[in-house]
């Protein structure tokens, strides 16, 4: 049986992998709460509990010591108050450096979410330059936490995330706003748009269709010479994207066209118009077209890389993906040492 990938992530927003105590929590978190009034209410409860005591305590003292003075007696209450505000400033931020990692194993627990698979990790490190850019999830479906993996009463009570999320410590954005992105990124509604998105990757992914209308136009000389200036490449590499062979197509920009393939059934999956069976259904075709197609990581990545450039005619677009694969390489991320299938894709 394959070995699984651990489930514990990175916290969204981070890419340290897998998420740990930190002290910047204690600081992103407290002034996330200085921003909301009814977490500031919430902290004051503990922070009374435990300063309290210190104060009480040493009021009693006060006159156990046969001090008759009461401004003392008051006196000896405020400066044990102050410890105990000190001793609960160092408990509660201590608490809060590991909660974030508490968060993360409490949504696990609640979507039941179970390790992947090699072979999952390996369709799901397609897109995993994306996920490490934005600082998301690549080892599972959901790459951010959703309310599509957690059980009906949780998502009653927070109406979707229309009213807040079940932890301070892990953003949760609600499925009315997952569903809006995902409309304006891939035009997806329904089950079956994401169907469609399979579909046409697999026959002329998004890229490739733009691609070969330009390669066609009066355009085409300046657009090649462009793309190739911007990723350092001969303009001859740029070219024999375009030629095939009777036993192999053309390329055209195909990884571009898996990993945004990729990255909407994910999307998908997430805004909760699939199931994670029927997620992972889709997914396999795109992944074992990229996995014929291609030798290696490097390979697929290249020509990522080289859609970017004629995606975006920016060479800092190019350069921030450049830099964003080279410290992926370097992580502790999964998708980092996933090796590329040997048997040429097939599951």
């Amino acid at each position: 049986m394959a070995e699984a990938v651990n489930a514990l992530q990175n916290h969204p927003g981070d890419v340290e992998y897998p998420v740990r105590s930190r002290r910047r929590y204690t600081r992103a978190l407290e002034a996330k709460r200085k921003a909301d009034p009814a977490e500031m209410r919430r902290r004051a409860l503990p922070v009374t509990l435990i300063s309290a005591p210190f104060g009480i305590a040493a009021f009693v003292l006060s006159f156990i010591w046969d001090v008759t003075d009461i401004g003392l007696n008051f006196f000896a209450f405020f400066v044990g108050m102050c410890l105990g505000l000190l001793v609960a400033s160092i408990i509660l931020a201590g608490r809060d450096a590991g909660a974030p990692r508490r968060a993360q194993l409490a949504y696990i627990a609640a979507s039941g979410r179970q390790p992947l698979t090699a072979r999952q990790q390996q369709i799901l490190a397609l897109d995993a330059a994306s996920d490490f850019a934005t600082r998301g999830w690549n080892s599972s479906l959901a790459f951010t936490p959703t309310f599509a993996e957690l059980p009906q009463e949780l998502r009653a009570k927070h109406r979707d995330g229309e009213e807040g999320a079940p932890w301070f410590a892990l953003p949760v954005a609600s499925l009315k706003q997952l569903r809006s992105a995902l409309d304006e990124q891939f035009k997806i509604v329904t089950k079956a748009d994401a169907e469609l998105l399979v579909a046409d990757t697999l026959t002329l992914g998004y890229n490739s269709q733009r691609f070969v209308e330009i390669a066609h136009s009066e355009g085409a000389e300046h657009m090649m010479s462009r793309v190739a200036a911007l990723t350092d490449l001969p303009v001859f590499d740029i070219q024999d994207l375009l030629r095939g062979t009777e036993e192999q197509p053309a390329r055209l920009l195909l990884a571009a066209d898996i990993e945004r393939g990729i990255g909407g059934i994910r999307y998908a999956y997430v805004a909760g118009y699939l199931t994670a069976d029927e997620t992972w259904a889709l997914l396999e075709p795109l992944a074992e077209k990229a996995f014929a197609a291609y030798r290696s990581w490097d390979e697929y990545w290249r020509e990522v890389v080289i859609a970017t450039a004629f995606r975006t005619d920016s060479l800092q677009a190019v350069q921030s993906q450049r830099d964003a694969l080279a410290e992926l390489r370097t992580s502790r991320w999964p998708a980092a040492s996933v090796p590329w299938p040997s048997d040429g894709g097939t599951a």
